[in-house]
């Protein structure tokens, strides 16, 4: 009997961490005020404006929620597996230290190795930096400090940094990211 009972508690403090997931779903979803959105926007809006925890803390939490089947992916585009719209949440809500722990620990998968921009793609937009006026000893590491900051790649960070600095970036978007993608 006293298996059974601990076999019971330990359903429902699983239980009780699932409940805090959806939660924290339904949280995410309710601040953004949509019910769709992507990968990269999730990692974003959950660590720099809502100010969780780190991008890659929201990489991790993202990949929970998918594998706990309360966020499920189309293609690119995320949302939640059931309806949240019920859920009731706590004022301010921020995730707790035992999810935090969770995603650490839990059951989530190994994270994947470091994926890396093809390298010619940072080279190419140094030059494009250089042609609009950015000298490479201001700009490397400026992108550098982004890169670790955000734990995002170097070629991503450039593009953040030539954005900023007003240069017209759109031509490379979608270079830089297949190169991402791609490194997977």
């Amino acid at each position: 009997m006293p298996a059974s009972a601990k076999d019971n508690n330990g359903l429902a403090n699983q239980r009780g961490m699932t409940d805090e997931l959806t939660v924290c779903a339904a949280a995410f979803f309710r601040s953004i005020g949509k019910d769709v959105t992507t990968s990269e926007e999730f990692v974003m809006i959950a660590s720099l404006e809502l100010k969780w925890m780190s991008p890659s803390d929201a990489k991790l939490l993202l990949r929970t929620l998918l594998s706990k089947g309360i966020m499920e992916k189309k293609g690119e585009y995320i949302r939640t597996a059931k309806d949240l719209s019920g859920v009731d949440l706590p004022l301010a809500y921020k995730p707790s230290k035992e999810v935090l722990d969770m995603i650490h620990s839990g059951p989530s998968p190994a994270p994947a190795p470091k994926k890396e921009a093809d390298p010619d793609m940072f080279h190419i937009l140094m030059g494009v930096a250089s042609e609009n006026g950015i000298q490479t000893r201001d700009f490397v590491p400026i992108c550098s400090k982004i890169q670790k900051r955000l734990d995002i790649d170097i070629a991503a960070a450039a593009l953040l940094v030539l954005r900023d600095k007003g240069v017209d970036i759109s031509p490379y978007v979608e270079r830089v990211y297949s190169s991402i993608s791609g490194a997977q």
